[in-house]
């Protein structure tokens, strides 16, 4: 007894994820049109097995997620097809709670950290985001999110492989990428660094090709996604949705007009402030960077928000009194994904397309504060010797 009250934190912590895991079994046979989608790819993987990937048609997914998709045909005679293509965004669900042991250790020590990554696995868009809907948008978050520990620990060069692998499952990793470029701009990367990025790709690429695939449609892949829909918002909780499809093309080169000026007007911004010095001003450029850009980009989709929903959380254990931003992130994207899982509303994204409004203003005015401050910044994650112990 005296060790489960010295460590109720851990035992608090474990029995947070066995519950996690609980709740993802009980909803694991959700299916929708997506989900019926990722099907028929298993379904190509399961009859033609590895020489399959070969194949440039029957999927327009990046050959290192197909990889995992193939990998688990291997076990069809114990698990169906449903399970598995929900099973591995899953598991990426884990490697993020391990990313946010990881930048919590930075701050906290003893088990809190355990506890703030169990936590995490009960969010209710990483539950639904991943097992509920079978996206893969953990995949590369989960890397951003370690992308994001490796620079609070200045290692660049893990940093940018992280990176690398992340934009290898999904385009939309780039939503971190204004960040790594002011990085650049003060000094706290180097432009060599990120050529680890297109090799990382390339070489996840490598056994597809030798497969049979054609590199021209390795490379050319996510320019053939980017052309796929002509919605100015999929669902998407950002000011988009207020305008009717009607006036897609005129409103898509003002759209890409306006987010060129506000990212450079951004970058110029941060460019003038000089060197970044301490952790806190890391991680509200980290998270001004993943909401900033799929509020101002049109033909954003619900789900894009995800990496700032998952990079506010790990920005308010280093900055605790923000703690209501993954708080409003978790409402808005509910709000948003509601509407297609489950035929909700359509106003609730107008809901949450003001809450990411206000989130989006508040985010970058408090990050543009953030750059006067001295590099002792008394909000800063502590050091080893004064972390925050709670046992």
């Amino acid at each position: 007894m005296g060790f489960i009250k010295k460590r109720w934190l851990l035992f608090l912590s474990v029995f947070l994820v066995l519950l996690s895991i609980f709740i993802r079994y009980r909803i694991r046979g959700l299916t929708n049109i997506d989900t019926n989608i990722l099907d028929g790819w298993y379904g190509f993987l399961y009859d033609n097995g590895f020489t399959g990937l070969s194949n440039e048609t029957f999927s327009n997914y990046p050959p290192a997620y197909l990889y995992l998709l193939w990998f688990t045909t291997l076990f069809s005679n114990w698990i169906g097809a449903l399970v598995s293509i929900k099973i591995i965004p899953t598991a990426f669900d884990f490697l993020s709670a391990y990313a946010v042991c990881l930048i919590a250790r930075t701050k906290y020590r003893g088990d809190l950290p355990y506890l703030f990554g169990a936590v995490f696995l009960l969010l209710p868009t990483v539950i639904l985001n991943s097992t509920g809907w079978g996206q893969i948008d953990s995949l590369y978050t989960s890397l951003l999110l370690l992308c994001f520990y490796f620079l609070l620990k200045k290692k660049p060069w893990q940093a940018f492989l992280a990176f690398g692998v992340a934009f290898s499952f999904k385009a939309q990793a780039i939503f971190l990428l204004p960040f790594l470029g002011i990085l650049l701009l003060r000094r706290r990367v180097h432009w060599y660094h990120f050529l680890v990025v297109p090799v990382a790709y390339l070489t996840l690429a490598l056994p597809a090709v030798g497969a049979g695939r054609s590199w021209e449609s390795v490379i050319m892949l996510y320019a053939g996604q980017a052309g796929q829909y002509e919605e100015l918002a999929k669902t998407a909780p950002n000011l988009y949705i207020f305008i009717p499809n009607m006036y897609y093309h005129s409103v898509l080169k003002i759209g890409m007009s306006v987010f060129a000026i506000c990212m450079l007007a951004w970058a110029w911004i941060n460019w003038r402030a000089g060197s970044i010095h301490c952790e806190r001003q890391l991680a509200l450029t980290a998270l001004a960077s993943v909401a900033l850009v799929p509020f101002l980009l049109p033909k954003m989709h619900d789900r894009y928000f995800y990496p700032a929903d998952v990079i506010s959380s790990a920005t308010a254990l280093l900055i605790p009194k923000l703690w209501f931003l993954p708080a409003l992130f978790q409402i808005s994207s509910a709000f948003a994904y509601t509407i297609f899982l489950f035929g909700y509303s359509p106003v609730l994204v107008y809901i949450a397309a003001i809450i990411n409004t206000a989130l989006v203003v508040f985010i970058v005015l408090k990050q543009m504060e953030s750059l006067g401050e001295d590099t002792q910044d008394p909000t800063a994650p502590l050091n080893t010797r004064d972390a925050v112990s709670l046992k």
